[in-house]
């Protein structure tokens, strides 16, 4: 109780001064320490004790490695890092919409830059090296006034790789201009050729590092159908569906819904779950090998369990730690437990993408299968 209300106070403060009050006390140790219950799953060579992890965005600089495990998710990505800082967009730049469960950014990849990052992921490796049991993702993006953008992903590729246990590649910000033309067929073979060499040369033992590809819920079956393709001929571990949204819905209750900006939280749950949805089925129907992470309005067990059926190895969140508090991890785990336990499922894997309509899939979540099978 009393973190949800610390949760709440916080959310009283200015949205950035309350992300950078979050970030010192989880340094300073002020935090829960929840290690007590767990979903484990394995992908690929990849051994997550949870399911869950935290979405870039919560710690840019890489500064709070250390202390998120505590709160009981199974990894945690950092990022978007750039080459060289940026303060990114002008503030105000982040927008609660508590109504709504929401938050509208334009932060525009405001981070330390790559040699900051890389001096405190140099620091975690020395006490948790790679393949430790708290896995670190490391999303990368192009500097906005960047005269070659494509190389950026390579320099930061061959600087970050040694420290990641994988890469997430971000072409999907709405907050950086023309950044989502990079998931054009021609654009993303580019970016992915260039990351690629980047860990080849690198000083990563894991010269097949997995590469994940953060795309955007705001794009046609067309354009996802083509992402899904060059990831599956260029042997890319994944994709993490998905950044935030341009759309806003129309139902939205709170002020400031007109804010410029991508939309995370609650209302993107059903735009990022149909894009998830398509992806498991095109995936399905050409028999691709790709894991997939979903992001987007996951807060509880029920929707994660959605995200799961919709075909989701893993996934992630950041706005839920906003409106949840910092036990939304244990929250979403128990949760999913007893739905598990209510179907009689014991292993994650066997309903990982089993279901093809979202709908449909709420309805299970809601009601267990026994409807469905009769």
């Amino acid at each position: 109780m009393i973190w949800k209300l610390i949760a709440f106070f916080v959310r009283k403060l200015d949205p950035e001064i309350a992300h950078k009050l979050t970030l010192k006390s989880l340094k300073l140790g002020f935090h829960p320490r929840l290690n007590k219950i767990g979903i484990p799953i394995n992908i690929g060579n990849l051994i997550f004790k949870n399911f869950i992890g935290v979405a870039a965005g919560f710690d840019k600089n890489a500064e709070v490695i250390n202390k998120i495990h505590f709160l009981n998710f199974g990894f945690t990505e950092v990022g978007t890092i750039t080459p060289v800082p940026q303060y990114g967009n002008p503030k105000p730049r982040i927008f609660r919409l508590e109504k709504d469960k929401a938050i509208i950014n334009r932060n525009g990849f405001n981070n330390l830059g790559m040699l900051k990052a890389k001096k405190k992921l140099q620091n975690y490796r020395k006490k948790f090296p790679v393949g430790s049991d708290f896995l670190v993702g490391v999303n990368i993006g192009p500097n906005r006034n960047s005269q070659d953008r494509f190389n950026d992903y390579k320099v930061l590729a061959e600087n970050l790789s040694e420290f990641a246990d994988y890469i997430s590649i971000n072409v999907s910000s709405p907050n950086t201009p023309n950044l989502r033309e990079f998931q054009k067929k021609e654009n993303l073979e580019k970016v992915i050729n260039f990351v690629k060499e980047g860990i080849a040369t690198s000083k990563t033992l894991n010269k097949k590092l997995p590469i994940f590809l953060k795309i955007a819920p705001d794009i046609n079956k067309q354009t996802l159908n083509s992402i899904i393709e060059t990831a599956h001929t260029q042997k890319i571990f994944g994709l993490i569906i998905s950044n935030t949204t341009l759309d806003r819905d129309r139902n939205l209750k709170s002020k400031k819904t007109n804010e410029l900006g991508g939309l995370s939280g609650k209302p993107l749950f059903k735009k990022s779950t149909d894009i998830l949805s398509q992806a498991n089925k095109l995936i399905k129907n050409n028999n691709y090998k790709l894991f997939l992470i979903a992001a987007g309005g996951v807060s509880d067990g029920k929707t994660a369990y959605v995200k799961i059926l919709c075909g989701a190895h893993l996934v992630q969140l950041y706005s839920s730690l906003t409106f949840e508090g910092p036990l939304v991890a244990d929250k979403i785990i128990s949760g999913l437990l007893k739905l598990m336990k209510r179907d009689n499922i014991d292993n994650i894997f066997d309903m990982v993408g089993i279901i093809n309509d979202p709908k449909e899939a709420m309805n299970i979540a809601i009601n267990g299968f026994k409807k469905e099978k009769n």
